[in-house]
């Protein structure tokens, strides 16, 4: 499921059990992202230059990024701050990239890259156990309906 490239490059693949249409609402709206994201929000109207927001379950500000490509259903890509990260948070902004595509039998193969974290070290040691734990909740709240439990520690 989890492929690190050379760092500073994480990549991380799935094969999920809906419809591009599904997966893009897990990505882009709130209520689906609060069941497998920390409880977080997110605020935009994504549209390339638009900002981005998320919020954490107590309204503190986790992310204030910019949309910089946007085609529903496929692709979404973003800047990224770890703003919540006091190592991170004066850190250049790195980049993720949502990228969606069906497959044949009802399936759809989820891509998360996130690069551009050369000069952003705090930032990638802080995400690189988290995307995978964040992709496969998203798989098991389309699939199932349920959020995971607790990430491990």
């Amino acid at each position: 499921m989890t492929e690190a490239v050379a760092e500073p490059r994480l990549v991380f693949q799935i094969y999920i059990r809906a419809a591009p249409e599904k997966v893009w609402q897990a990505i882009t709206e709130t209520e689906f992202r609060r069941q497998y994201f920390f409880g977080s929000t997110i605020e935009s109207d994504f549209r390339p230059g638009s900002p981005l927001r998320s919020l954490s379950p107590d309204g503190e500000l986790w992310g204030d990024d910019i949309i910089l490509e946007c085609e529903p259903p496929h692709l979404l890509s973003h800047t990224w701050r770890s703003l919540w990260d006091l190592e991170a948070i004066d850190e250049p902004a790195s980049r993720v990239t949502w990228r969606v595509e069906p497959q044949t039998g009802g399936v759809c193969k989820l891509t998360v890259i996130h690069d551009q974290l050369e000069a952003s070290p705090a930032t990638a040691r802080g995400v690189s156990g988290g995307w995978a734990f964040i992709i496969s909740g998203l798989k098991s709240v389309l699939e199932t309906g349920e959020p995971l439990a607790a990430m491990p520690s």
